[in-house]
């Protein structure tokens, strides 16, 4: 599995080829970004519980981290797509988060440029 980092850079990449204000995490950026954060390798399965549990507002403190692991990711891709200075890691940008399941049943995050 490609680390959080160059999975955000290939999304970048492709999505200054096209700027809008907005752009799509994948699920497997945000995978690889509650690995980077937790050290926990969690199965799309997992995944899609989470973003429930996150709908109805049941999360639990354990999985609170997992959640806000898988937000860092869609952060570090709304920077590296919207910021003036993508390298700047303090680079401040507004942006809001929509979960999406696909036709695949795979989950993404649609990342819109408030």
């Amino acid at each position: 599995m490609k680390d959080m980092f160059e999975i955000a850079d290939l999304i970048a990449n492709d999505y200054k080829k096209d700027p809008r204000n907005k752009t799509y995490a994948t699920e497997e950026l945000i995978l690889a970004s509650i690995l980077e954060e937790t050290g926990e390798l969690i199965s799309a399965a997992s995944l899609h519980s989470l973003i429930d549990q996150y709908q109805s507002g049941e999360l639990s403190s354990i999985d609170e981290e997992k959640y806000d692991a898988a937000s860092y990711g869609c952060g570090v891709l709304a920077r590296k797509c919207f910021a003036e200075d993508p390298e700047d890691e303090d680079a401040e940008v507004d942006y809001e988060i929509f979960w999406l399941v696909n036709d695949d049943n795979s989950i993404s995050a649609e990342i819109q440029m408030m």
